[in-house]
Protein backbone atom coordinates (compact mmCIF):
# COMPACT_ATOMS: atom_id res chain seq x y z
CA UNK A 1 0.00 0.00 0.00
CA UNK A 2 1.33 3.72 -0.62
CA UNK A 3 2.87 4.87 2.45
CA UNK A 4 0.18 8.27 2.26
CA UNK A 5 -2.72 6.06 1.76
CA UNK A 6 -1.37 4.23 5.05
CA UNK A 7 -0.59 6.80 7.09
CA UNK A 8 -4.37 8.71 6.05
CA UNK A 9 -5.86 5.11 7.21
CA UNK A 10 -4.32 5.72 10.69
CA UNK A 11 -5.58 9.68 10.69
CA UNK A 12 -9.33 8.13 9.92
CA UNK A 13 -8.74 4.63 12.06
CA UNK A 14 -8.21 7.62 15.10
CA UNK A 15 -11.37 8.14 16.14
CA UNK A 16 -10.46 10.37 18.70
CA UNK A 17 -8.97 13.58 16.33
CA UNK A 18 -9.06 16.88 18.04
CA UNK A 19 -8.55 20.29 16.42
CA UNK A 20 -6.38 23.00 18.47
CA UNK A 21 -6.84 26.31 16.85
CA UNK A 22 -4.12 26.07 14.52
CA UNK A 23 -4.73 23.23 12.84
CA UNK A 24 -8.56 24.26 12.41
CA UNK A 25 -6.90 27.57 10.92
CA UNK A 26 -4.32 25.97 8.91
CA UNK A 27 -6.93 23.58 7.24
CA UNK A 28 -8.77 26.47 6.43
CA UNK A 29 -6.40 28.73 4.83
CA UNK A 30 -4.28 25.12 3.41
CA UNK A 31 -5.91 21.77 3.05
CA UNK A 32 -3.32 20.46 1.20
CA UNK A 33 -0.54 21.56 4.34
CA UNK A 34 -2.82 20.41 7.04
CA UNK A 35 -3.08 17.17 5.24
CA UNK A 36 0.73 17.08 4.99
CA UNK A 37 1.34 18.29 8.54
CA UNK A 38 -1.46 16.60 10.36
CA UNK A 39 -2.29 13.10 8.17
CA UNK A 40 1.15 12.51 6.63
CA UNK A 41 3.02 13.39 9.85
CA UNK A 42 5.40 15.58 7.71
CA UNK A 43 5.64 18.65 9.44
CA UNK A 44 8.23 21.64 8.77
CA UNK A 45 10.27 22.32 11.83
CA UNK A 46 9.34 25.49 13.54
CA UNK A 47 11.89 27.24 15.81
CA UNK A 48 11.34 30.70 14.82
CA UNK A 49 12.70 33.22 17.18
CA UNK A 50 9.90 35.22 17.44
CA UNK A 51 7.41 31.70 18.29
CA UNK A 52 10.08 30.35 20.87
CA UNK A 53 10.24 34.21 22.33
CA UNK A 54 6.45 34.06 22.91
CA UNK A 55 6.34 30.75 24.33
CA UNK A 56 8.46 31.82 26.99
CA UNK A 57 6.86 35.13 28.10
CA UNK A 58 3.57 32.92 28.18
CA UNK A 59 5.38 30.38 30.91
CA UNK A 60 7.37 33.80 32.82
CA UNK A 61 4.34 35.22 33.28
CA UNK A 62 1.65 31.89 33.98
CA UNK A 63 4.20 29.32 35.15
CA UNK A 64 7.45 30.89 36.21
CA UNK A 65 8.21 27.32 37.97
CA UNK A 66 8.15 25.59 35.15
CA UNK A 67 10.54 27.63 32.79
CA UNK A 68 13.14 25.17 33.75
CA UNK A 69 11.51 22.03 32.58
CA UNK A 70 10.06 23.71 29.05
CA UNK A 71 13.38 26.04 28.36
CA UNK A 72 16.88 25.41 28.56
CA UNK A 73 19.47 29.04 28.45
CA UNK A 74 22.09 28.32 26.44
CA UNK A 75 25.57 30.68 27.33
CA UNK A 76 26.58 33.04 24.42
CA UNK A 77 24.09 33.69 21.70
CA UNK A 78 21.58 31.61 19.62
CA UNK A 79 22.39 31.29 16.16
CA UNK A 80 19.95 32.56 13.32
CA UNK A 81 16.63 31.13 12.73
CA UNK A 82 17.65 29.32 10.06
CA UNK A 83 20.54 27.27 11.77
CA UNK A 84 18.09 26.58 14.39
CA UNK A 85 15.91 25.32 12.09
CA UNK A 86 18.52 22.98 10.79
CA UNK A 87 19.73 21.95 13.75
CA UNK A 88 16.31 21.03 14.94
CA UNK A 89 15.74 18.54 12.50
CA UNK A 90 19.36 17.48 12.80
CA UNK A 91 18.51 16.07 16.12
CA UNK A 92 15.70 14.47 15.37
CA UNK A 93 18.16 12.14 13.42
CA UNK A 94 21.30 12.20 15.41
CA UNK A 95 22.30 11.82 19.21
CA UNK A 96 26.15 12.90 18.30
CA UNK A 97 26.77 14.83 21.10
CA UNK A 98 28.91 16.86 19.11
CA UNK A 99 28.58 19.15 15.64
CA UNK A 100 32.21 17.23 14.10
CA UNK A 101 30.14 13.82 14.28
CA UNK A 102 27.04 15.22 12.41
CA UNK A 103 28.48 16.54 9.34
CA UNK A 104 26.19 13.93 6.93
CA UNK A 105 22.94 14.66 8.97
CA UNK A 106 23.56 18.54 8.46
CA UNK A 107 23.79 18.35 5.20
CA UNK A 108 20.76 15.86 4.80
CA UNK A 109 18.83 18.56 7.13
CA UNK A 110 20.10 21.50 4.42
CA UNK A 111 19.29 19.44 1.82
CA UNK A 112 15.64 18.52 3.36
CA UNK A 113 15.10 22.24 4.21
CA UNK A 114 16.13 23.82 0.77
CA UNK A 115 18.83 25.71 2.82
CA UNK A 116 21.86 27.17 1.60
CA UNK A 117 21.34 25.00 -1.56
CA UNK A 118 23.06 27.66 -3.60
CA UNK A 119 26.41 27.26 -2.40
CA UNK A 120 28.32 25.69 -4.96
CA UNK A 121 29.99 22.93 -2.46
CA UNK A 122 29.25 20.52 0.64
CA UNK A 123 32.01 22.75 2.36
CA UNK A 124 30.79 25.75 2.43
CA UNK A 125 27.23 24.86 3.49
CA UNK A 126 28.93 22.89 6.08
CA UNK A 127 30.67 26.01 7.57
CA UNK A 128 27.48 27.40 8.05
CA UNK A 129 26.19 24.77 10.26
CA UNK A 130 29.68 23.21 12.21
CA UNK A 131 30.88 25.83 13.85
CA UNK A 132 32.50 26.49 17.41
CA UNK A 133 30.34 29.34 17.84
CA UNK A 134 26.72 26.50 17.40
CA UNK A 135 28.55 23.88 19.77
CA UNK A 136 27.05 25.40 22.89
CA UNK A 137 23.13 25.60 21.66
CA UNK A 138 23.91 22.09 19.88
CA UNK A 139 24.73 20.44 23.01
CA UNK A 140 21.81 21.55 24.91
CA UNK A 141 19.62 21.14 21.86
CA UNK A 142 20.54 17.48 21.04
CA UNK A 143 20.18 16.48 24.93
CA UNK A 144 16.57 17.43 25.55
CA UNK A 145 13.39 17.97 23.66
CA UNK A 146 12.70 21.70 25.24
CA UNK A 147 13.59 25.07 23.69
CA UNK A 148 16.73 26.63 23.58
CA UNK A 149 17.10 30.16 24.11
CA UNK A 150 20.12 32.07 24.71
CA UNK A 151 20.51 34.56 27.57
CA UNK A 152 19.63 37.77 25.87
CA UNK A 153 16.03 36.29 24.70
CA UNK A 154 15.76 35.18 28.49
CA UNK A 155 16.40 38.77 29.59
CA UNK A 156 14.32 40.28 26.55
CA UNK A 157 11.48 38.21 27.71
CA UNK A 158 11.72 38.34 31.25
CA UNK A 159 11.81 42.46 30.39
CA UNK A 160 8.55 42.07 28.59
CA UNK A 161 6.88 40.41 31.73
CA UNK A 162 8.11 42.81 34.01
CA UNK A 163 6.64 45.38 31.98
CA UNK A 164 3.13 43.25 31.98
CA UNK A 165 3.42 42.45 35.81
CA UNK A 166 3.52 46.61 36.00
CA UNK A 167 0.43 47.12 34.21
CA UNK A 168 -2.88 47.51 36.68
CA UNK A 169 -5.35 47.11 33.91
CA UNK A 170 -3.17 43.28 33.40
CA UNK A 171 -3.00 42.40 37.37
CA UNK A 172 -6.13 42.86 37.58
CA UNK A 173 -6.94 40.33 35.42
CA UNK A 174 -4.52 38.04 36.32
CA UNK A 175 -4.00 38.19 40.24
CA UNK A 176 -4.67 35.28 42.59
CA UNK A 177 -3.39 32.80 39.65
CA UNK A 178 -4.09 29.99 42.30
CA UNK A 179 -7.03 29.52 43.94
CA UNK A 180 -8.75 26.48 46.05
CA UNK A 181 -12.05 26.21 44.46
CA UNK A 182 -13.66 24.83 47.45
CA UNK A 183 -12.77 27.55 49.39
CA UNK A 184 -13.35 30.40 46.89
CA UNK A 185 -15.62 31.68 45.28
CA UNK A 186 -13.22 32.71 42.22
CA UNK A 187 -12.11 29.91 40.03
CA UNK A 188 -8.35 30.67 38.00
CA UNK A 189 -6.36 28.62 35.73
CA UNK A 190 -3.73 29.45 33.93
CA UNK A 191 -2.59 27.07 30.50
CA UNK A 192 -5.13 25.14 31.49
CA UNK A 193 -5.68 22.24 28.94
CA UNK A 194 -9.18 21.86 27.48
CA UNK A 195 -10.83 19.14 25.42
CA UNK A 196 -14.10 19.38 23.94
CA UNK A 197 -16.64 16.51 22.13
CA UNK A 198 -18.30 18.21 19.31
CA UNK A 199 -22.13 16.88 18.97
CA UNK A 200 -22.43 15.93 15.22
CA UNK A 201 -18.85 15.57 14.38
CA UNK A 202 -16.54 13.10 14.29
CA UNK A 203 -13.76 14.83 15.54
CA UNK A 204 -13.60 17.94 18.96
CA UNK A 205 -11.39 20.62 19.64
CA UNK A 206 -8.68 20.93 22.03
CA UNK A 207 -5.98 23.58 23.14
CA UNK A 208 -4.47 24.94 26.09
CA UNK A 209 -6.24 28.48 27.31
CA UNK A 210 -3.54 30.75 28.40
CA UNK A 211 -5.95 32.19 31.12
CA UNK A 212 -9.05 32.38 32.22
CA UNK A 213 -10.99 33.52 35.68
CA UNK A 214 -14.39 31.80 36.89
CA UNK A 215 -16.60 34.23 39.08
CA UNK A 216 -18.87 31.70 40.76
CA UNK A 217 -21.04 34.23 42.48
CA UNK A 218 -21.54 36.71 39.78
CA UNK A 219 -21.82 33.57 37.26
CA UNK A 220 -19.21 35.33 34.53
CA UNK A 221 -16.39 33.74 33.01
CA UNK A 222 -13.43 35.88 32.02
CA UNK A 223 -11.06 34.46 29.41
CA UNK A 224 -7.75 36.16 28.64
CA UNK A 225 -5.54 35.56 25.73
CA UNK A 226 -1.80 36.88 25.63
CA UNK A 227 -0.29 38.30 22.67
CA UNK A 228 2.95 39.16 21.51
CA UNK A 229 3.24 41.56 18.24
CA UNK A 230 5.90 42.56 16.29
CA UNK A 231 3.35 45.50 15.22
CA UNK A 232 1.82 48.56 17.41
CA UNK A 233 -1.05 47.90 19.01
CA UNK A 234 -2.56 50.14 16.93
CA UNK A 235 -2.45 47.95 13.95
CA UNK A 236 -3.90 45.14 16.38
CA UNK A 237 -7.63 45.10 14.74
CA UNK A 238 -6.40 43.91 11.75
CA UNK A 239 -3.69 41.62 13.30
CA UNK A 240 -7.38 39.63 14.25
CA UNK A 241 -8.74 39.40 10.84
CA UNK A 242 -5.50 38.57 9.63
CA UNK A 243 -4.28 35.64 11.80
CA UNK A 244 -8.19 34.66 12.83
CA UNK A 245 -7.81 35.28 16.16
CA UNK A 246 -11.46 35.82 16.13
CA UNK A 247 -11.38 31.80 15.49
CA UNK A 248 -9.26 31.41 18.32
CA UNK A 249 -11.28 33.25 20.45
CA UNK A 250 -14.44 31.16 20.04
CA UNK A 251 -12.19 28.26 20.21
CA UNK A 252 -11.20 29.03 23.70
CA UNK A 253 -14.64 30.11 24.64
CA UNK A 254 -15.91 27.09 23.51
CA UNK A 255 -13.86 25.03 25.22
CA UNK A 256 -14.19 26.63 28.65
CA UNK A 257 -17.77 26.77 28.27
CA UNK A 258 -18.17 23.12 27.90
CA UNK A 259 -15.77 22.81 30.24
CA UNK A 260 -18.33 24.03 32.86
CA UNK A 261 -20.78 21.58 32.42
CA UNK A 262 -24.08 21.34 33.23
CA UNK A 263 -24.41 24.79 34.50
CA UNK A 264 -22.70 26.40 31.82
CA UNK A 265 -25.53 28.35 30.80
CA UNK A 266 -26.27 29.76 33.94
CA UNK A 267 -22.69 31.93 32.93
CA UNK A 268 -21.81 34.98 31.10
CA UNK A 269 -18.55 34.52 28.90
CA UNK A 270 -16.01 37.81 28.72
CA UNK A 271 -13.22 37.78 26.36
CA UNK A 272 -9.85 39.93 26.30
CA UNK A 273 -6.79 39.88 24.43
CA UNK A 274 -3.61 41.46 26.80
CA UNK A 275 -1.56 43.08 24.06
CA UNK A 276 2.17 43.80 24.24
CA UNK A 277 3.13 45.31 21.08
CA UNK A 278 7.16 45.39 19.38
CA UNK A 279 7.33 49.38 21.14
CA UNK A 280 6.36 47.65 24.69
CA UNK A 281 3.02 49.09 24.96
CA UNK A 282 0.49 47.27 26.64
CA UNK A 283 -3.10 47.35 26.18
CA UNK A 284 -6.38 45.04 27.15
CA UNK A 285 -9.22 44.54 24.37
CA UNK A 286 -12.42 44.13 25.15
CA UNK A 287 -14.16 42.01 22.85
CA UNK A 288 -17.73 42.92 22.48
CA UNK A 289 -20.80 40.77 22.72
CA UNK A 290 -21.58 41.29 19.12
CA UNK A 291 -17.89 40.38 18.05
CA UNK A 292 -18.57 36.98 19.94
CA UNK A 293 -21.64 36.22 18.63
CA UNK A 294 -20.20 36.67 14.71
CA UNK A 295 -17.10 34.82 15.96
CA UNK A 296 -19.18 32.07 17.59
CA UNK A 297 -21.07 31.54 14.30
CA UNK A 298 -17.72 31.99 12.44
CA UNK A 299 -16.65 28.69 14.40
CA UNK A 300 -19.40 26.91 13.58
CA UNK A 301 -19.23 27.52 9.80
CA UNK A 302 -15.55 26.55 10.12
CA UNK A 303 -16.58 23.37 11.52
CA UNK A 304 -18.71 22.54 8.75
CA UNK A 305 -16.15 23.54 6.19
CA UNK A 306 -14.04 21.07 8.36
CA UNK A 307 -16.27 18.18 8.15
CA UNK A 308 -16.74 18.74 4.48
CA UNK A 309 -12.68 17.99 3.83
CA UNK A 310 -12.83 15.07 6.67
CA UNK A 311 -15.68 13.43 4.72
CA UNK A 312 -14.95 13.93 1.61
CA UNK A 313 -11.34 13.13 2.20
CA UNK A 314 -10.55 16.06 -0.42
CA UNK A 315 -7.54 18.45 0.81
CA UNK A 316 -6.31 19.54 -2.49
CA UNK A 317 -8.11 23.15 -1.88
CA UNK A 318 -10.10 25.20 0.89
CA UNK A 319 -13.60 24.66 1.37
CA UNK A 320 -14.99 27.96 -1.36
CA UNK A 321 -12.61 26.64 -4.09
CA UNK A 322 -14.18 23.18 -4.00
CA UNK A 323 -17.78 23.66 -3.58
CA UNK A 324 -18.46 27.06 -5.26
CA UNK A 325 -16.81 28.84 -8.34
CA UNK A 326 -14.77 31.55 -6.97
CA UNK A 327 -14.23 34.52 -9.72
CA UNK A 328 -12.26 37.79 -9.53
Amino acid sequence: MNRDLQKEEQFYANKDFKFSYSSLNKLMFSPSLFYKDYILFDREVRTDKHLVEGKLIHCLLFEPENVTDKFNVVPGKAPSDNIRKVMKDMSLHTDAETLEFCEFQALASLKTLNLFQSLKTDEQRLKKVITEDNEPYWKFLSNTNVDVVDQDTLLKCQDRVDILKKNKDVMSLFEEVTTDFDLDPIETHAEKYLTSKLDGYPFGLHGYVDFYKIDHDKKQITICDLKTTGKSVVDFRETVEFYNYWLQAAVYSKLVYDDIGEKAEEYSIIFKFVVIDTYKQVYVFDVSEASMSEWAKGLGNALKQVQYHYDEKNYSLPYDFLVNKVTL
